[in-house]
C-alpha cells in the first residue's frame, strides 16, 4: 500500500505546523475550562516544592561566600597535593558556620528588643492614645484660634473613641476580629509553621545544592548541547550568566543595603532618644528591600508608632519623616549604587511597573525579585530587537529614533550608512579570510598529495625490490639442486 509513497518535505512541514497549532488550541481550551483545578494543582505543587525553593535560594545566597572561601581561604590545601574534596568540604562547612552565625546574631540582637517594644506598645496603648490626644488637642486649640471653623472637641472625642476598649475602639475591634476569625487565624498559624518547617528542610537541601553544584551544571550543559547547536548553546549560556550576575548582585546588594539602612536608622533614633528605635529600625530595614515603595511602606507606620507613643509625638514624627527622607536620599544616590554595582538598566517607570506587576502575581516575593526579573526580561527583549535590526541593516542606538520621521533624519541616515559601510568592510574581510583559508587549504592538500605520492612510490619501490629478491632466490634454488645432484653422481662413479 505504501510502496509508492514519496515523502514531500514541503507538505510534511505544513502538516507538522498544523498539528502543533491544533494541539496548542486544544491545550488553551482545556486550560480555560479547567482553570480553577489547574490553579489549585499549581498552588499545591508550589507548596510541595517550597523546600526546594528555599534550598535553592539559600544556596544561591551562600554561593558567593563559598566561592570566596574556596578560592582564597583554603587555597593552601592544594599547595603540596591537590585535595579537592577536602577543600570543598571545608569551604561548605565554614560557609554555613558564617550563615548560621549571622542569623543567630540577628535574632539574639534584635528580636528581644522588638518583643519588648511590641509588649510595651500593647500594654500601654491607652496611655499612648491619651498622650496623642493631648498633643492633638493642643494643636487643634491653636488651629481653632486661627481657623474658627475647626471644632476641637468633636475631633478629640472621635480620637478618644478610637483608642477605647469599647464600641468601635481599636482594641475592641481587634478583640472582635480575633474571636470571629479564630479558624482563619489558626489556619494562618499552621501555614506559618509549615513554612518554617520547609525553611529548615531547605537549609539541608541547600547543602546538597552546593555539594553537587558542578555536577548539576555539567548535566545541564550536556542537555543543552544535545538539544541545541553551538551558537544556540552559547547564547543560552551567556543569557544564564547575565541572569545570574543580575540576580546575584541585586539580591545580595539589596540585603546588605537594607541591613545598613536599618542599622543607621536605629542608631540615629537611639541617639536622639526616639521611642521604639529597634522596632522602627527593623521595619525600615525590611521594607527598604522593596524598590521605590519601600521607604513609604516602612516610613508611614513607623511615623504613626512614634506619633502615638509619647507626648509631643507629632513633632518627633515630623523629625522622623525628615530623617527618613535624608537617609533614603543618601542611600539612593550614594550607598546603593556602590553596593549594587552595575545598574539593572530599568527606568523609574520600569521599576514601578516591575514591582507592581510582580507583587500582584508573586506577592511579597515578587516585590523582591520583580526588578531583577524584569531587568533580565528587558535584556532578552533588547537582544531580540537588536538582532532583528541588524538583519535589516538598521541602527540599534535608541537616539537614532527620536525624530518624527526617522527615515528622513540625518542622524538615522548617517548611522544606517555607517552600518552598511561596516558590513561591506566585514564582508570584504570575510572574503579575504576565506581566500586565505582556501589558499592554505590548497597548500595543505598539495603537500598531502606529495606525501601520498612519495608514500606510493616508496611502497611500489619496496614491492619491486621484494619481488626482485624473491625472483633471485627462486632462480638460485634450482642451481643449488643441480650442483648437489652432480656431486652425488660423482660420488657414485667413484
Amino acid at each position: 500500500m505504501f510502496k509508492n509513497f514519496k515523502k514531500n518535505d514541503k507538505y510534511f512541514t505544513i502538516a507538522v505546523y498544523t498539528f502543533l497549532v491544533v494541539a496548542a488550541l486544544i491545550g488553551l481550551i482545556f486550560v480555560f475550562m479547567n482553570f480553577g483545578k489547574i490553579t489549585t494543582f499549581v498552588e499545591g505543587l508550589i507548596k510541595a516544592l517550597m523546600s526546594f525553593v528555599y534550598g535553592f535560594s539559600i544556596a544561591y545566597i551562600c554561593n558567593p561566600i563559598y566561592k570566596s572561601l574556596h578560592k582564597y581561604v583554603f587555597k593552601f590545601i592544594d599547595r603540596k597535593k591537590e585535595r579537592p574534596k577536602l577543600r570543598k568540604g571545608l569551604s561548605i562547612f565554614l560557609t554555613y558556620i558564617i550563615f548560621f552565625a549571622l542569623i543567630t546574631l540577628l535574632l539574639f540582637a534584635i528580636i528581644p528588643q522588638i518583643a519588648n517594644n511590641i509588649e510595651d506598645l500593647g500594654a500601654n496603648i491607652k496611655e499612648y492614645g491619651e498622650n496623642f490626644v493631648n498633643g492633638l488637642n493642643n494643636l487643634l486649640t491653636k488651629a481653632s484660634s486661627i481657623f474658627p471653623g475647626i471644632h476641637p472637641d468633636e475631633i478629640i472625642q472621635m480620637v478618644q473613641n478610637m483608642f477605647s476598649g469599647e464600641g468601635d475602639g481599636i482594641i475592641a475591634q481587634v478583640i472582635n476580629y480575633i474571636l470571629q476569625n479564630s479558624g482563619s487565624i489558626l489556619e494562618a498559624g499552621s501555614a506559618v509553621v509549615s513554612q518554617i518547617f520547609a525553611f529548615f528542610v531547605g537549609i539541608i537541601l541547600s547543602i546538597y545544592f552546593l555539594v553537587y553544584k558542578d555536577f548539576l551544571i555539567a548535566r545541564l550543559k550536556r542537555l543543552l548541547c544535545s538539544v541545541f547547536k553551538k551558537e544556540g548553546y552559547e547564547r543560552i549560556i551567556n543569557f544564564g550568566r547575565y541572569s545570574d550576575k543580575t540576580f546575584g548582585r541585586y539580591l545580595l546588594g539589596a540585603l546588605l543595603d537594607s541591613i545598613l539602612v536599618g542599622f543607621v536608622v536605629f542608631v540615629i533614633l537611639a541617639i536622639f532618644k526616639f521611642p521604639l528605635a529597634p522596632l522602627i529600625g527593623v521595619i525600615v530595614g525590611v521594607t527598604n528591600v522593596i524598590p521605590f515603595f519601600g521607604p513609604f511602606l516602612g516610613g508611614i507606620p513607623s511615623a504613626l508608632l512614634i506619633l502615638i507613643h509619647s507626648d509631643g509625638g507629632l513633632v518627633k514624627a515630623l523629625i522622623f519623616a525628615i530623617i527618613i527622607v535624608i537617609v533614603q536620599q543618601v542611600d539612593g544616590n550614594i550607598i546603593a549604587p556602590h553596593i549594587h554595582g552595575s545598574a539593572t538598566g530599568l527606568t523609574p517607570i520600569g521599576v514601578i511597573l516591575a514591582v507592581t506587576v510582580c507583587s500582584h502575581v508573586f506577592g511579597f516575593v515578587g516585590m523582591l525579585i520583580g526588578v531583577p526579573l524584569c531587568a533580565v526580561i528587558s535584556y532578552l527583549v533588547t537582544i531580540l530587537i537588536e538582532n532583528k535590526l541588524k538583519k535589516k541593516k538598521m541602527p540599534v542606538n535608541v537616539d537614532c529614533y527620536r525624530a518624527k520621521d526617522i527615515y528622513k533624519d540625518d542622524s538615522f541616515i548617517k548611522a544606517k550608512g555607517a552600518l552598511e559601510a561596516q558590513e561591506r568592510i566585514e564582508h570584504h574581510e570575510t572574503v579575504e579570510k576565506v581566500k586565505a583559508e582556501n589558499k592554505v587549504s590548497e597548500d595543505v592538500i598539495h603537500k598531502v598529495e606529495e606525501r601520498i605520492v612519495d608514500e606510493i612510490i616508496n611502497t611500489v619501490a619496496e614491492e619491486i625490490i621484494q619481488k626482485a629478491e624473491a625472483e633471485i632466490v627462486a632462480e638460485s634454488e634450482p642451481k643449488a639442486d643441480t650442483v648437489e645432484s652432480n656431486k652425488v653422481a660423482t660420488d657414485d662413479d667413484k
